[in-house]
C-alpha cells in the first residue's frame, strides 16, 4: 500500500516539478561549493595546509641541500622557440617632455613651430581604481609647466608651422616628479644610508636573460661585476608570489585577505617596505606598467592610497585607456614617441638623480608578458641604462638588483623539462654598493659563495634590509621543524645543506635535482660508458701512432639526473590564486643528463664525466671540459707531453706496452 501511494505521489506533475527544483538546487549548491573550494579557497585553510605540507617535506629533505640543475642556456630544447623580433619603432614626435618637475616644449618643436599654446591637465591619483583629470592650465611657447599636484599630465598643444599658415595640434601624456614631495628627515645617524634600485622584468628566467639580452648580461656581469644567483628559486605561482616576499617579507597567505571577493579590504594595511623606508627618510618609487593586469590589482583590490611617493598607475590607466589601447593592438608598445620599456628606464634614471635617500622598484611587463622573445628589443637600451648607472657614479652608494619574477609560464617552452625548470629559476643579479664592498670585503665574498646555494625572494627582502642596516624589520618566521629562518641575508654565508622545505619552497616548485643510480644491466648504463670511452679515444686519434686506443675495464657507476616528481608532473595552478596544483603525465624529456665513472686500460686510467643524452637523436653529447681524470697518469703520456700536453690525461704511450 505504501508503495502504491509513493508511486502516485511521484506521478503527480506538481510533485515532479518540486523534485526537479530540489535536485537542481542541490546540484547548484555542490557546484558552488566545489567552485569555492577550487577557485577561491580560504587563505587561512590554504596556509595551514601548505605549512603542514612543508613540515612533512622537511622530514624528508632537511639538511640534504640542493643540487642546482646546470642548464645550458643555448640548448636546442629551448632555443627552438626563440624568434628574432623587430625593434619597437614609435611614430611621430612628442611636443612636450618633462624632466623632474619641469615640463616644456622640446627644442625641435620650438624651432619649427610658432604660436604654440599647451593646455596641461594633471592626472590625479584617487585610488588604484580611480583617477581624475585636473583643470587645464594654459602655457605659452617655451615656458615651463611645474608639476605640483601630480607626477603626470595630459597635454593638448596647438601651433603653426613657421613655413605654413595651417594650424597643427598634438595630444599626449608626459611624466616627471612633482615638486611637492618632501621626504621626512632621516633619524639621527641614518642620513647616509644606501639607495636601492630593483629593476624587474616579468616572465624572465636567468637563462632567458642570458639568451635574449646578451649585451645587458655582459654589462651586468663584466662591467658592473654583479653576482648572478644560480640557485634563485621561486616560492609560488605568478608575480605576486615573488613580489609579496620581496616587498613585505611574507607570502600572500600570511597577509590579510584582500582578494576581490573581499569588498572593502585593500593592501594599505600590509607591511610594505615602502612604508618603513619613508619613515626612515627615503623617497620611494614603485613603477609598474600594464595596470589592467597589475600585480596587486588583477586578483586583489589594490591600494586605497598610493604605496610609494611616486607611482605610475593613474598615468598608465589614462594613457592606455585602461588597457584598451593594448587590447586593440594599436601602437601597444609605445607611449607617444617612446617605447614603453624605455620610458620606464628613463623615469627610473630620473628618479635616481633626485636628492636624498632613494628606494625604487621598477617592474617592466609589456615586452615580456605575452611573448618573452620581445625582451630582446630592449637589450641595447637596457645595456645603455646600466652603463649610465655605472658612469654616473650611482654604484658608489646604490644597491642594484636586476631580476625576473619567474620564467615564461604561458609559452611552449614550458612543455619541456628545461622550460619547467627555467620557470622556477628566474634572473637575480645583485651588485652591492661600492663603498660597502670596499669597507667589508667579506660581504662580497659571502654573496659570491651564496650564488651557488638555494635562495628565494624571502632572502632578497632580508638582504635589502641588511644592506640598509634595518635588521629590526626582519621576518623571524621558520618553517616548523627548521633550524634556520626562512629568509636569510646574502651578506652572510648560507649553508650548503639548505633544502627547499627549509627555504619555504614546496616540492612542485623546487628546482633542485637528485641523482639516481642506473642499473648495471640497463642499456643506458652500458651506452653511457661506451660514449665516454669513444670520446676519450677520439681525443687521441690524431696521435694514434704514439697513443693506443683505451679499452673499457670496468664501469663503477652511472648516475642519471632526476628532477622531483612534482616538477615533472605539474601542469598549472588549478585555482585562481595559484596554490592548488593540477598534475598530469610526466613531461617528456628531450635531454637526459648523466654522470659516468669508468676505468680503462692499458694501464689504469680512472675517469668521471658529465654528459647529455639527446633522446630523439639517440646520441650523447660530451664536452671535454666536463671530463675529469681522478687518478694520477704518472709517465703514461710522456711520448706526447712535449707536443700535446693537453692530451696528457688521456694518452697511454705504445712504448709502455710490454
Amino acid at each position: 500500500m505504501t508503495m502504491t501511494i509513493s508511486k502516485r505521489w511521484y506521478r503527480s506533475r506538481r510533485n515532479q516539478i518540486i523534485i526537479i527544483i530540489v535536485i537542481v538546487f542541490i546540484i547548484l549548491y555542490y557546484i558552488s561549493l566545489n567552485d569555492s573550494l577550487h577557485t577561491e579557497p580560504d587563505l587561512d585553510v590554504t596556509r595551514r595546509f601548505i605549512e603542514r605540507r612543508l613540515e612533512q617535506a622537511l622530514k624528508q629533505d632537511k639538511g640534504t641541500g640542493c643540487q642546482i640543475p646546470r642548464l645550458d642556456p643555448f640548448s636546442k630544447e629551448v632555443t627552438q622557440f626563440d624568434k628574432e623580433m623587430p625593434k619597437v619603432v614609435c611614430q611621430g614626435r612628442d611636443w612636450v617632455k618633462c624632466y623632474h618637475s619641469q615640463c616644456k616644449v622640446v627644442p625641435e618643436i620650438l624651432d619649427t613651430m610658432k604660436n604654440i599654446v599647451c593646455m596641461y591637465s594633471d592626472i590625479i591619483y584617487e585610488s588604484d581604481q580611480k583617477y581624475t583629470i585636473g583643470e587645464p592650465f594654459e602655457v605659452y611657447g617655451g615656458d615651463a609647466y611645474i608639476l605640483s599636484k601630480s607626477d603626470h599630465v595630459k597635454i593638448k598643444c596647438t601651433g603653426k608651422h613657421k613655413d605654413s599658415i595651417l594650424p597643427s595640434k598634438w595630444i599626449g601624456h608626459s611624466l616627471g616628479f612633482r615638486s611637492s614631495v618632501h621626504p621626512k628627515k632621516p633619524p639621527p645617524g641614518r642620513e647616509d644610508s644606501f639607495n636601492v634600485l630593483i629593476l624587474g622584468f616579468d616572465s624572465t628566467s636567468k637563462n632567458g636573460f642570458i639568451r635574449r639580452m646578451p649585451k645587458s648580461y655582459k654589462i651586468l656581469t663584466e662591467k658592473l661585476e654583479a653576482t648572478v644567483l644560480n640557485g634563485y628559486n621561486i616560492v609560488g605561482d605568478g608575480t605576486p608570489a615573488a613580489l609579496f616576499p620581496i616587498l613585505t617579507g611574507k607570502t600572500e597567505l600570511e597577509l590579510p585577505d584582500v582578494r576581490r571577493k573581499m569588498n572593502n579590504a585593500t593592501l594599505d594595511s600590509m607591511p610594505f617596505i615602502f612604508k618603513k623606508l619613508k619613515e626612515d627618510g627615503y623617497r620611494t618609487a614603485y613603477f609598474e606598467d600594464m595596470p589592467w593586469i597589475g600585480t596587486f590589482q588583477y586578483r586583489f583590490n589594490g591600494f586605497q592610497h598610493q604605496p610609494a611617493d611616486h607611482y605610475l598607475r593613474a598615468f598608465y590607466l589614462e594613457e592606455s585607456h585602461s588597457g584598451k589601447k593594448w587590447m586593440s593592438n594599436k601602437i601597444k608598445y609605445c607611449v607617444g614617441d617612446t617605447p614603453q620599456y624605455k620610458l620606464m628606464l628613463n623615469i627610473t634614471d630620473q628618479f635616481l638623480r633626485l636628492d636624498g635617500k632613494r628606494y625604487c622598484f621598477t617592474f617592466i611587463a609589456d615586452i615580456t608578458h605575452d611573448d618573452f622573445n620581445m625582451i630582446s628589443t630592449a637589450d641595447d637600451d637596457t645595456a645603455d641604462f646600466l652603463i649610465n648607472f655605472l658612469k654616473s657614479g650611482m654604484g658608489k652608494d646604490t644597491l642594484l638588483m636586476v631580476m625576473g619574477d619567474h620564467g615564461p609560464r604561458y609559452a611552449k617552452v614550458r612543455d619541456t623539462l628545461q622550460g619547467k625548470l627555467e620557470e622556477r629559476l628566474p634572473l637575480m643579479a645583485i651588485r652591492l654598493p661600492d663603498s660597502l664592498r670596499i669597507r667589508h670585503s667579506k660581504i662580497q665574498e659571502n654573496l659570491e659563495n651564496n650564488a651557488e646555494v638555494l635562495t628565494t625572494p624571502h632572502d632578497i627582502h632580508a638582504t635589502v634590509l641588511d644592506v640598509l642596516d634595518l635588521r629590526k624589520y626582519w621576518n623571524p618566521y621558520k618553517v616548523s621543524g627548521a633550524d634556520l629562518t626562512r629568509g636569510l641575508s646574502l651578506l652572510e654565508p648560507i649553508t650548503q645543506n639548505r633544502s627547499c622545505s627549509e627555504a619555504g619552497v614546496e616540492p612542485h616548485w623546487c628546482s633542485c635535482v637528485s641523482w639516481e643510480a642506473v642499473p648495471p644491466r640497463s642499456e643506458r648504463h652500458a651506452a653511457a660508458a661506451r660514449a665516454l670511452l669513444q670520446h676519450i679515444n677520439a681525443l687521441t686519434d690524431t696521435t694514434r701512432s704514439k697513443c693506443v686506443a683505451r679499452t673499457l675495464k670496468s664501469v663503477p657507476w652511472v648516475m642519471k639526473q632526476v628532477a622531483n616528481n612534482g616538477v615533472l608532473t605539474f601542469v598549472e595552478a588549478k585555482d585562481t590564486d595559484g596554490y592548488v596544483g593540477r598534475f598530469g603525465a610526466r613531461v617528456k624529456q628531450e635531454r637526459e643528463n648523466y654522470q659516468v665513472k669508468i676505468e680503462v686500460g692499458p694501464g689504469h686510467g680512472v675517469y668521471e664525466a658529465s654528459m647529455s643524452y639527446v633522446v630523439k637523436e639517440d646520441r650523447y653529447e660530451i664536452n671535454t671540459r666536463d671530463i675529469s681524470r681522478t687518478n694520477a697518469y704518472s709517465n703514461e703520456p710522456d711520448c706526447i707531453s712535449a707536443t700535446h700536453p693537453h692530451l696528457n690525461k688521456y694518452c697511454y704511450c705504445r712504448d709502455h706496452i710490454q
